[in-house]
């Protein structure tokens, strides 16, 4: 796998496209996943999802093409793996959207690069958004779309507090901003979101306010000579130089 490119995402989410075979000492927690829909041949479409690489779901046809992904509830996720079948191998381009229980739509943004038969790609998701179903669209592809299996790795619980350190090890703030009327009752009004951490697989990133008690991860720095530890942002306003940090699982 060579030559990996991302598109922007329309919601600046920032995932992020591997070839696998990253150290593998923090397992992570799979997701229970089954395919709802698919945009041909839906008689065959479970087998993407049915834990054996040896069946296939083959759209019979090829690009565009698509596939829902159901997660069995709402959930962030931090890692979709897809495992293709493609002959022959080549350039080939994904869309991963996402949509919740309500229906709202979310553009976790494009992938693209050389893929070939029976070789996993990871794409690691950064948006702290859960959805409860994950739509993989293939919209180039020297082969028909066909998919072996995938595999979504859970993000972690999502909480709120009004109290920076009501979640302790393993949990990170993500975003702490104000004022926020529900927490009036606070002297910064800030709200903080959290975010459990502690079940990340190796080689997963995540966005955080803070570094504190994130022992198992390591900073990742970013091209800014003035701020090379993190990206200012207004969304962690309540922290004194209001960096964003990007930090990779060991």
């Amino acid at each position: 796998m060579k030559s990996f490119k991302l598109v922007a995402a329309s919601i600046g989410t920032a995932a992020a496209m591997f070839a696998a075979g990253a150290s593998a000492q923090s397992p992570g927690v799979l997701l229970p996943i089954s395919i709802t829909n698919a945009s041909g041949n839906v008689a065959d479409m479970t087998k993407a999802a049915d834990g054996n690489p040896n069946t296939i779901w083959n759209a019979g046809g090829g690009p565009t093409q698509w596939i829902d992904i159901d997660l069995g509830s709402e959930r962030m996720f931090s890692t979709l793996r897809m495992l293709p079948a493609q002959n022959p191998a080549g350039n080939t381009v994904h869309h991963v959207w996402g949509r919740n229980d309500a229906g709202q739509w979310f553009d976790f943004g494009e992938v693209a690069g050389y893929t070939q038969d029976n070789k996993w790609i990871e794409v690691n998701n950064l948006a702290e958004i859960p959805v409860r179903t994950i739509i993989l669209q293939t919209t180039s592809s020297p082969s028909w779309v066909a998919w072996r299996e995938f595999q979504v790795f859970d993000g972690g619980e999502l909480r709120e507090s009004c109290f920076s350190n009501d979640y302790g090890r393993g949990w990170t703030i993500y975003s702490a901003t104000g004022p926020a009327g529900q927490c009036g009752h606070t002297q910064g009004k800030f709200l903080y979101k959290f975010r459990d951490v502690s079940k990340q697989r190796s080689g997963t990133k995540i966005l955080t306010c803070s570094t504190y008690e994130l022992t198992d991860w390591k900073l990742i720095p970013n091209n800014d000579p003035g701020n090379p530890g993190g990206t200012p942002t207004g969304r962690c306003a309540a922290f004194q130089f209001g960096l964003l940090h990007t930090l990779v699982r060991y």
